[in-house]
């Protein structure tokens, strides 16, 4: 599922980002925010195998180099799960440690 202009989730992001942050408030407000590109990429993580995710890319319309990157896989699919997987396990590992896990 794409994250064109309309869709829902991009409209919950992008409140989500608004009421978290001013700057982005300020920026998506003025325009200043744009749909910069779209694509598919497949990945092979070596836990959950591979992952068909969809990239949306939202920049700056005066800053190029300032960009947000935002990973999705559609609802329900293999790639939705095991990014569901890897989630349950960065959760896991952050309860064990006291949130000192830092990856890498």
């Amino acid at each position: 599922m794409r994250l064109g202009p309309r869709n829902p989730r991009l409209t919950a992001l992008v409140g989500e980002l608004s009421v978290q942050d001013a700057d982005f408030r300020r920026w998506w407000g003025a325009h200043h925010v744009a749909l910069r590109g779209v694509g598919t990429k497949v990945l092979r993580h070596p836990v959950v195998g591979e992952l068909t995710l969809d990239r949306d890319t939202l920049a700056d319309a005066t800053d190029a180099d300032q960009q947000l990157v935002v990973w999705s896989a559609e609802p329900g699919s293999p790639s939705h799960d095991g990014l569901r997987i890897l989630a349950s396990w960065a959760d896991s590992a952050r309860e064990t440690d006291g949130g000192r896990h830092r990856p890498g």
